[in-house]
């Protein structure tokens, strides 16, 4: 239809070239009228600022794996370094000189809870455990020392709505933290057979925890009064519209919204469905979501796009004033700040 009216409008154009001057008066009011029926076309957001954050890094080092943000700390994972930014913008650099860090590490993920930061590391044929720093002193925790921990291959870590903190592992399930003091896990043995690809990341929905792992995704449902024990409520691989979940979130209506190669998969509590570059998907692979009101904002190996189920908004990479364009981390703080991470280093978002 677009494409149609477009030709429509360039041949009355070129016809009225040919014609006196009323025809050409006729024609090029025509031609006003038809592409003005065109529909305007996706604008990059324009109350954003986009800001670099400037930290010690060299440019051999600058590719950043996690962030998270809470209670005025931001915390940004590279490789075997974590930076910690106090509200009153004091950095603090850890390396596997001055912290627990593991050097053949990769930090994998970050999760901020009061004062307490926990964050997890991944190496090959390395079982690291989840370190925790409580702004004075480290702690480490690796099963089986680690009571009721699942296993020390941590790839995923969720602080749902109410703090609880649940750590997805490479393979086979879950871990949740019971106690903040003296810590001790519980883990999930009943779930085991549903991770036996690696889980991507997972949030909490009310009373069900969605996760998205390499085989589909999952909703299991919480009963709170049995203390978390965790039961199948629906196991959507047949219906789920991808083979993969890199990353779920929620949006508006209780909907929720699945990251994957093929684009956005939407769940309107019934049935799924895709969105992808004919639906103006343009960051695929989705490979990380993060919801800010009535928009997500997806994260792909090409830039950031500001998305909302009624427009979908432009790329937004390098050229935009990202320090790169392929995305490797999205979080957002208490203030509405967009933390990101990119092959060539952090950034913040925020709404002018």
């Amino acid at each position: 239809m677009i494409a149609s009216v477009a030709v429509v409008a360039t041949e009355a154009f070129y016809f009225a070239r040919r014609r006196s001057s009323m025809h050409r008066k006729i024609l090029s009011l025509i031609y006003l009228v038809l592409i003005t029926c065109l529909p305007a076309h996706a604008e990059k957001p324009d109350n954003i600022i986009i800001t670099p954050v400037k930290l010690p890094v060299s440019a051999a080092d600058n590719q950043v794996y996690a962030v998270a943000g809470n209670n005025g700390i931001k915390a940004w994972g590279f490789q075997h370094r974590l930076f910690i930014q106090k509200a009153n913008d004091e950095v603090i650099e850890f390396s596997p000189v001055n912290s627990p860090l593991a050097e053949e590490g990769t930090i994998s993920d970050i999760g901020i809870v009061n004062e307490d930061i926990w964050v997890s590391q991944t190496a090959p044929s390395k079982d690291l455990g989840i370190l925790k720093f409580d702004g004075s002193k480290w702690e480490k925790f690796r099963e089986p020392d680690a009571v009721g921990l699942l296993n020390n291959e941590v790839v995923d870590i969720h602080v749902d709505p109410d703090e609880n903190i649940w750590f997805g592992h490479r393979y086979h399930g879950l871990s949740r933290l019971v106690y903040l003091v003296n810590p001790t896990f519980k883990s999930y043995n009943k779930v085991l057979h549903l991770f036996e690809n690696a889980l991507q990341s997972s949030f909490m929905q009310k009373t069900h925890l969605w996760i998205g792992t390499a085989n589909g995704i999952v909703r299991l449902r919480t009963e709170l009064k049995s203390n978390f024990e965790l039961n199948v409520d629906t196991w959507l691989y047949p219906e789920f519209p991808a083979r993969e979940a890199f990353s779920v979130s929620d949006y508006i209506d209780d909907m929720v919204v699945a990251g994957t190669s093929r684009g956005l998969a939407l769940f309107d509590g019934k049935k799924w469905s895709l969105r992808g570059r004919a639906e103006g998907i343009r960051a695929l692979p989705v490979n990380f979501l993060q919801r800010q009101g009535d928009r997500v904002w997806l994260g792909s190996p090409v830039g950031l796009q500001l998305w909302s189920i009624d427009e979908p908004g432009e790329l937004i990479n390098e050229a935009d004033g990202l320090p790169g364009s392929k995305i490797t981390a999205l979080a957002l703080d208490e203030s509405g700040n967009l933390l990101v991470g990119t092959e060539k280093g952090p950034a913040m978002i925020r709404k002018k």
